[in-house]
C-alpha cells in the first residue's frame, strides 16, 4: 500500500479539488477559443452518435471537430437527430458560459424553443 492511497487524506482531497479546477478553467478557455470560428463560419452539424456513457453523445461538425454534449432538456438531442435525419441544416448559433458549463444554442431545428444542449468537452473522431 502506498502512502497515496490512504483513504480520507484532506491534503489530497484539497489538491484533488484544486487540479480539477484548474483543468475545468483550462477546457472552457481552449473550447470558447473554437466556438467562435463555429459559429463565424456557420458549420453544420454533420450527425450525433452515441457518446461513451448513457445521456451523451457525440456532436460531429463539418469540418471534424466533435464534442461530447448532454441535452439541456429531455429529448433534445433527439429533436437534433430528427431535424437532420428531415435533411435541414443544422449549425451552431449561440454559446453561452454559465455555472454549471457551456450551455450551446442550435439553429435550423424545427420547433417552438431552440435546441440548447451543454457542452461537455471534447472528443476525438473514431
Amino acid at each position: 500500500m502506498a502512502w497515496d492511497d490512504l483513504p480520507g487524506d484532506p491534503e489530497r482531497e484539497r489538491w484533488d479539488r484544486r487540479d480539477e479546477a484548474a483543468a475545468q478553467l483550462r477546457l472552457s478557455r481552449h473550447l470558447q477559443l473554437q466556438l467562435p470560428g463555429l459559429v463565424a463560419r456557420r458549420v453544420p452539424v454533420r450527425g450525433i452518435t452515441p457518446g461513451p456513457i448513457q445521456g451523451v453523445g457525440r456532436l460531429r461538425m463539418a469540418d471534424s471537430t466533435t464534442f461530447l454534449v448532454g441535452g439541456a432538456a429531455p429529448g433534445n438531442l433527439g429533436r437534433v437527430l430528427r431535424a437532420l435525419h428531415d435533411k435541414h441544416a443544422v449549425t451552431l448559433s449561440t454559446w453561452e458560459q454559465r455555472e454549471d458549463g457551456l450551455l450551446l444554442t442550435l439553429a435550423g431545428v424545427p420547433g417552438r424553443e431552440p435546441v440548447r444542449i451543454w457542452l461537455i468537452g471534447p472528443d476525438q473522431p473514431d
